[in-house]
Order: C-alpha cells, then sequence, then structure tokens
C-alpha cells in the first residue's frame, strides 16, 4: 500500500514537471520574440564573380548579437562564390552562426515583401558588377525598403545596387545625397578591364556627391536613409554605423 502511495505520488510530481517545462518553453519562446528588434535584408551577389565574404560575416555579426533578425538572398536565388579570407575567430563564429546555413540556402528577391524589414544591406565583391547594376527585382524591392522609410546600406562593390534607384516621380535617389563605395583609386585592371563602369565614376555621372576616401581607409559616409562603406574595412564600421541608426 505505502508503494502504491509513494508510485501515485511520484507519478503527480513527474506530470507537474512536465507542466512546468512547458510552461517555461513557450515562455521563453514568446520572449524571445518579444525581444527581436525586427529583420534586416542581406543581399548578396549569385554571380560566377564572387561576393566578398568578410563584408558579409562582419556585418552579420555586429547586428545578430545586437538582437536583429536576419535573412539572406542571392540575386540568383542560389549559393554564390564566396571570396576572401576570414580570420580563426570569425570562422568559428560562422561555424555556430545562422549564417552558415543560410549560405548554403540563400533565399530569392523575387518572394520577399519589403513591409518585413527595416533595412536592407547589399555586401560587395566583384559579383555585383555583374548582376547587382540592373537587378529588376532588388530595385522594386529596395526603392519599396526606402519609400517606407527604411535604411538602404551597403559596402564597397555593393553600393552599385543603388545607383538606379528612383524615387515615384522618376528621381534617382541618390541624386545629391553624400554616399561611397570601391574608390576609383582601388579598382585594379580586372576592374578597368571587365567591369561595365567604375562606381566612383558611374555615381558622379549619376549625380551623387560621391566621397572617398585614401585607398584602403576606412570611410563610411550617413546621409539620411542611406549608409555606404567604401571597402572591405569599411564593412563593419558601416554595419555600427547602420546599428546605431537603427536604434536611434
Amino acid at each position: 500500500m505505502m508503494c502504491r502511495f509513494h508510485r501515485a505520488h511520484f507519478l503527480v510530481l513527474v506530470k507537474r514537471l512536465v507542466l512546468l517545462t512547458l510552461i517555461l518553453t513557450f515562455s521563453v519562446s514568446a520572449l524571445s520574440a518579444e525581444l527581436r528588434k525586427g529583420k534586416i535584408l542581406f543581399v548578396i551577389s549569385g554571380d560566377k564573380h564572387g561576393f566578398w565574404l568578410p563584408e558579409v560575416v562582419g556585418p552579420y555579426r555586429v547586428l545578430h548579437d545586437a538582437g536583429y533578425e536576419i535573412e539572406l538572398a542571392s540575386s540568383t536565388g542560389k549559393p554564390g562564390y564566396p571570396r576572401g579570407r576570414l580570420g580563426e575567430k570569425q570562422l568559428r563564429w560562422l561555424d555556430n552562426s545562422p549564417l552558415k546555413q543560410q549560405l548554403s540556402e540563400p533565399g530569392v528577391i523575387e518572394t520577399r515583401n519589403s513591409r518585413d524589414y527595416l533595412a536592407v544591406y547589399y555586401a560587395g565583391g566583384a559579383g555585383p558588377m555583374f548582376d547587382l547594376t540592373a537587378h529588376t527585382s532588388a530595385k522594386v524591392l529596395t526603392e519599396a525598403i526606402y519609400k517606407a522609410g527604411g535604411i538602404i546600406a551597403a559596402d564597397c562593390h555593393g553600393t552599385v545596387a543603388l545607383l538606379n534607384l528612383q524615387d515615384d516621380s522618376g528621381t534617382r535617389l541618390i541624386s545629391n545625397r553624400r554616399i561611397t563605395g570601391k574608390a576609383n583609386s582601388e579598382e585594379g585592371w580586372f576592374a578597368r578591364r571587365h567591369y561595365p563602369f567604375l562606381i566612383e565614376d558611374e555615381a558622379i555621372r549619376l549625380g551623387a556627391n560621391f566621397v572617398a576616401a585614401k585607398k584602403g581607409e576606412v570611410n563610411v559616409v550617413v546621409d539620411g536613409q542611406f549608409i555606404t562603406g567604401q571597402n572591405p574595412a569599411s564593412a563593419i564600421p558601416m554595419a555600427e554605423a547602420l546599428l546605431s541608426a537603427l536604434e536611434e
């Protein structure tokens, strides 16, 4: 009789523990959802010339660690071709981050809803010069994010995706805006022979106030809803400026 009593008591305790676990799990999930600050879309090139991986990993970590949810899309909807080396700490972080899976299975731009995002960020590399100079879906999505008050960010050659953005009247969004990107002084023979244009030249031709620092120097330019970095060295500072703007 005593054994039956202990068994019944034990079963009651087990049921209570299971119920408590369920309650705690639900509470933690609800709290995590509440603590998310919003979504940011990262766009990379799917072109064979590749995207610059450090310009994805560094900014991603800054924003992810600050509590933002980041989604990744490529110009083709397929994995791109990462270029550039990561340090040991960055490699360890990448191996344990959601970005690793996202890089292997990026989404397509065409299915994205502009209302989901507080900002969009274009990473650099040679690839954007070939597939983001005139990517209709990326252009439409980015213009909608801008119109809703979102932030448009880019680093290095990623700035090419900003050059053809327009408002409802057809005026280029970069007109009379201070922006930066890969400077002429940083472009080599491959760019001069194979790119459709150099970003600095084209931005100036289209009416932007292009701000170029010395070769390799960190340079981040903030003008209204635009936040742009000049080169790989500027990627993390650019992300920090984006973070500051999001939290104002």
